[in-house]
């Protein structure tokens, strides 16, 4: 109980960070609707714990809850995937920005001369 406690409390403070941080126009409506959805779902399941088991057993697991960190972990290893993807890419666009400046740099001619 105490559990369930502590997830609602915690998503109804991520709901309410989500909705400021999309007030300030910091996230696109996209990613609050998911964001707000997904909050939204973890209260329901924090509420309702046995309405996840049905669908764990048609898919093949024992418990809900099993099911639900299975999800977790899958979403959490490609989600850390694509911002490594990511980081490379925009690591690879700021070396060739850099490199374009200094070659830049080194052809102008110096002006006091």
């Amino acid at each position: 109980m105490i559990f369930q406690i502590l997830l609602i409390a915690f998503a109804f403070f991520a709901l309410a960070i989500t909705t400021k941080q999309y007030r300030r126009r910091k996230v696109s409506l996209y990613w609050y609707i998911l964001w707000t959805l997904l909050w939204l779902a973890v209260i329901i399941v924090a509420l309702l714990p046995q309405a996840t088991d049905p669908l764990a057993q048609l898919v093949g697991v024992e418990r809900g809850a099993d099911l639900l960190v299975y999800i977790a972990i899958v979403v959490l290893a490609y989600g850390l995937y694509r911002v490594l993807v990511r980081l490379e890419k925009v690591q690879k666009e700021i070396t060739e920005v850099v490199r374009k400046v200094a070659i830049d740099k080194v052809q102008e001619p110096k002006k006091d001369e």
